[in-house]
């Protein structure tokens, strides 16, 4: 059959009366939506406004790679993704075709056609139009369908709702009473083309096999496409009231604001909190537009607790609780006695009980912040005078002695005795500064890594120097701990420091100090390269500066840092620098970007847990499994974490940072 004949009669078999009461529905639906949905964009509108929001090209652009694509979903549960891109899919090619095809009937009308000679709807486009359909009516099927079973099976880690019910076989129902509203219309109209609807003939099939004549069809047909009409307006009318409407918050998050990186936050400044009162969160009013919309986001799939290293080892914090917790206070905006959100609505404790590993904002695919979330009540408590033991005790000594132990600038420098280590003094044409860091300054074990570093840049020949007694804590636990001004201080001193000497390049081994210098340091006027030691050790063995010597290959376990990994993306080179140095790897069920936390982020380093409290306990496990008897680190953090956990487990493992690895298989020391 040549495709030119191909068409159909839009609104077959339904006469003139049905048709107008079906778009008077349709339009008295669209204005219960709209009225709906109102009153939750007007609140989304009522928050701080934030950063700048994408240019138009940019917000097209967003929606071209993340939103449609629903490239975001990929991280975590990959059946829950293809199911959830079934369903999105095939419900937008659903909704855009029933847009063309009222589009066409309006067409006809105004062009004074009849029904049956349409404008476009026929041809080559026809040919395309009703396969496409079909297949995104069986796409819809096929996620609504593996999302009630899942939902059936009591998944813990989801929230639930009665609605979500509903909506599912809602959906359901409209996937295949389409069908069977196609099946009917075909034989009703005894189209020559039934073929091209491949889906609605098999059911056409189907049905005159089980004896249904044309006139049967003529009225079944009817009923059954009013019954479809009115479960898809309901649905419409619901889509404000229910988790459909998530795919709105989301679309408008992921595609009209700015993308943030893993590890920054947002500044505060003290004149910022002397014109407004606010200091960090603690109403609903203090949130911005962004973190509003992305309440109504959280369809609460548990993918962020899923990943959570506190949720993990018992502690009362749960992503995806906070988040819920906070929007449901979303009504209450602009109302009086709203209950105070650090404290109140989200506990202390809960809020204590982050690590600021950035693990949930990573998975989550509509781009919901957490962290942010927390950090900024983080804030208000710290205002508000609320913190106590030992995480009080540590902010206090940063704010006294510079680093989080209290001890005094003199002894900064004890860790290079034996050494001939060069300050910036010593050596002011220096090409890159080595930042020890409080660990490897006043840390006995983390001491190692900064002279086997040093020991490393001496052999390659690097023109180097240490800031010495002038180096202060660069104040990343202070921060994400909710302490700005602290932070401020000593991020003040570090940067008017690096400036009298006009440091551009900086290599570290610590990702905290790594990441604060890199994404903190920018808000104080402190703008560098900034290197990790891993990726900087790599280039020297590539350059041939450092000949190693792989004899002796060691089979070792590493553990890939949260601020390393994750947050900056750092994933080849400590890889690069074990393989250089002959090891041999053997991989843990969780690395690289997906990596586990050892607990120690966060200002968590400083709290006094117990054994069986402490976060990263899995992380332990998992290390202790692996039967590894060199774990290999590239945090100070990470190290005093694992160390003091295989130790309260009995392993005798030892665990050692990526310099002393390299610094040992060196040919000058074989």
């Amino acid at each position: 059959m040549p495709t030119e004949t191909l068409t159909r009669e839009i609104f077959g078999n339904i006469g003139t009366v049905p048709k107008t009461i079906f778009y008077a529905l349709a339009i008295i639906t669209g204005l219960i939506a709209i009225k709906t949905a109102w009153p939750r964009i007007r609140r989304w509108r009522s928050g701080q406004a934030g950063e700048s929001r994408h240019s138009a090209g940019q917000t097209v652009r967003a929606i071209l790679a993340r939103v449609l694509s629903q490239s975001t979903l990929d991280k975590t549960r990959p059946a829950a993704s293809r199911a959830h891109r079934c369903l999105f899919g095939g419900f937008a090619v659903l909704t855009l075709g029933t847009v063309l095809i009222a589009v066409e009937h309006v067409a006809a009308l105004l062009a004074g056609r009849e029904a049956d000679q349409p404008v476009f709807h026929k041809g080559l486009y026809y040919a395309i139009y009703e396969p496409v359909m079909d297949l995104a009516g069986l796409a819809v099927l096929f996620g609504a369908g593996w999302f009630l079973v899942r939902r059936r099976r009591g998944d813990a880690s989801i929230g639930h709702r009665n609605s979500d019910w509903m909506v599912l076989f809602a959906l359901l129902f409209l996937g295949g009473s389409g069908f069977l509203v196609e099946g009917l219309r075909i034989i009703e109209a005894d189209s020559p083309g039934r073929w091209v609807s491949f889906v609605g003939a098999a059911v056409a099939g189907a049905l005159e096999s089980a004896g249904v004549t044309r006139e049967a069809a003529v009225i079944v047909h009817q009923l059954t496409w009013w019954l479809h009409a009115v479960v898809a307006l309901g649905l419409l009318a619901a889509v404000p009231s229910t988790r459909l409407w998530h795919a709105i918050a989301g679309g408008v998050l992921l595609s009209r604001h700015p993308e943030r990186p893993l590890g920054t936050m947002t500044a505060v400044t003290i004149e910022d909190v002397e014109a407004t009162g606010v200091f960090g969160i603690s109403q609903m009013e203090h949130l911005a537009v962004r973190q509003l919309v992305s309440l109504d986001a959280c369809v609460s799939c548990g993918r962020c607790q899923d990943e959570c290293p506190a949720h993990a080892a018992g502690k009362p914090l749960s992503p995806r609780q906070v988040v819920q917790d906070l929007a449901g206070q979303l009504r209450g905006i602009g109302s009086d006695g709203t209950p105070a959100l650090a404290g109140g609505v989200v506990s202390e404790d809960t809020l204590w009980s982050c690590t600021t590993c950035s693990a949930c904002v990573e998975v989550c695919p509509l781009g919901v912040d957490p962290l942010e979330l927390i950090t900024g009540m983080r804030r208000h408590l710290i205002g508000a005078g609320a913190v106590r033991g030992p995480a009080a005790a540590a902010l206090q000594k940063l704010g006294r002695s510079g680093n989080p132990w209290g001890l005094p600038p003199e002894q900064r420098m004890d860790w290079t005795e034996g050494l001939e280590v060069p300050t910036v003094d010593d050596q002011p044409d220096f090409e890159v500064l080595y930042w020890v860091g409080c660990a490897a300054a006043y840390d006995r074990q983390s001491r190692r890594t900064a002279r086997a570093m040093v020991r490393l840049l001496q052999v390659a020949g690097v023109r180097f120097a240490v800031l010495g007694e002038r180096e202060r804590c660069t104040g990343e636990s202070a921060r994400r701990m909710g302490e700005e001004f602290v932070f401020a201080e000593l991020a003040a001193h570090n940067v008017k420091e690096l400036g009298r000497h006009d440091v551009t390049s900086i290599v570290t081994h610590c990702p905290h100090c790594l990441n604060s210098l890199k994404h903190d340091y920018p808000d104080a006027g402190g703008h560098y390269e900034v290197i990790h030691h891993s990726e900087f050790l790599s280039t020297l063995v590539d350059e041939g500066r450092l000949q190693v010597d792989r004899s002796s290959a060691e089979k070792v376990t590493f553990h890939d840092p949260c601020y390393l990994a994750r947050v900056n993306g750092i994933v080849d080179a400590p890889r690069d620098v074990l393989a250089a140095a002959g090891a041999e790897l053997d991989e843990l069920p969780r690395h690289g970007c997906r990596t586990a936390c050892c607990g120690g982020g966060g200002g968590r380093m400083w709290l006094d847990d117990g054994p069986e409290d402490r976060v990263g306990r899995d992380r332990v496990n998992e290390i202790t499994a692996a039967g590894a008897e060199t774990v290999v680190v590239s945090c100070p953090f990470c190290r005093t974490m694992i160390g003091d956990g295989l130790a309260t487990e009995g392993h005798s493992a030892n665990v050692v940072d990526l310099a002393e690895v390299l610094f040992e298989s060196l040919e000058e020391t074989g």
